[in-house]
C-alpha cells in the first residue's frame, strides 16, 4: 500500500533491477563521499549497542555498524536489497516501512538512518523512533540536501552528468532522472528538527557537511 508521494519515489527508485549496483552506484555517485558520513553517523553511536538501521538496504552501513562490534536489526522496503544484505550479514532483518516499526517499545539503544528522511512522513517516523528507543537512546538521521552558493552551481552540473549517464545505464535512469528534485523539494531537515523537539528529544542537532549537500539530524530519548 503506497502512503504518500515519498513512499511512491522510493519504490520507483529502488528495484530489483538496479539491487545489485547499489553499492558501486553510491560510490561513484557521492565520490566516495558516502563511506566520510556513515562514519559520521558512527561516531555518535560510540556507547550504543543494539542498532536498528530504517531503510537498511543492501547493508552498507550495517556491515560497518557491524564491524564495530554492534548488534544491527534493518528493515527496508525493497526485498531484492535485502537479500544482498542477507549475503553479507547474519543479522535480523525486515521488510517494510520506516513509519510503521514491527518492533516492540524500547528495544533498541539508537535507531540511524542514511538517505530515508526525504521519502518519508518525518513526524510518523519520529513518534515511531520514540517509542522503540530505550531511554538514553540515540536517533541518527542522514540525508542529502541542496546546497547553497557556488556549491549549488556545482550540485546541478553534476545532476546534469546523472541524467546523461542514466541513458546508458538503464536500471539507474529514474533516480538520475528524477532525484535532484525530491532533494530539491524536500526541507526533511527542518522538519525533523522541528519533529524531535515537538516529541520531547534532548540535545537536538543538525550538522551540514561537504558544502551542504548533506545533513545530519541527531536527539537522545531522555
Amino acid at each position: 500500500m503506497l502512503i504518500h508521494e515519498g513512499h511512491a519515489h522510493a519504490i520507483r527508485f529502488f528495484t530489483p533491477a538496479n539491487a545489485d549496483s547499489y553499492d558501486l552506484i553510491l560510490r561513484l555517485a557521492t565520490f566516495g563521499r558516502d563511506n566520510a558520513w556513515k562514519h559520521e553517523i558512527i561516531k555518535k553511536l560510540s556507547h550504543h549497542s543494539r542498532i536498528l538501521e530504517l531503510a537498511c538496504g543492501t547493508g552498507v552501513l550495517s556491515s560497518m555498524l557491524v564491524e564495530q562490534g554492534k548488534s544491527v536489526t534493518g528493515i527496508d522496503l525493497t526485498f531484492e536489497y535485502l537479500l544482498i544484505l542477507k549475503h553479507k550479514l547474519n543479522a535480523p532483518i525486515a521488510q517494510g516501512t520506516a513509519e510503521i516499526l514491527p518492533y516492540r517499545n524500547e528495544s533498541f539503544d539508537a535507531v540511524v538512518s542514511s538517505y530515508l528522511a526525504k521519502y518519508v512522513n518525518v513526524q510518523k517516523v519520529v513518534d515511531e523512533c520514540w517509542r522503540v528507543l530505550r531511554p538514553g537512546g540515540i536517533l541518527v538521521f542522514h540525508d542529502f540536501t541542496y546546497p547553497r552558493g557556488v556549491v549549488r552551481s556545482l550540485w546541478n552540473m553534476h545532476f546534469e552528468l546523472l541524467q546523461l549517464a542514466g541513458r546508458f545505464v538503464a536500471s539507474w535512469k529514474v533516480v538520475f532522472g528524477e532525484l535532484d528534485n525530491v532533494i530539491k523539494e524536500s526541507d526533511w531537515a527542518d522538519q525533523t528538527i522541528t519533529a524531535l523537539r515537538d516529541r520531547r528529544f534532548q540535545n537536538v542537532d543538525c550538522r551540514y557537511y561537504t558544502g551542504g549537500t548533506s545533513a545530519m539530524a541527531s536527539a537522545e530519548k531522555p
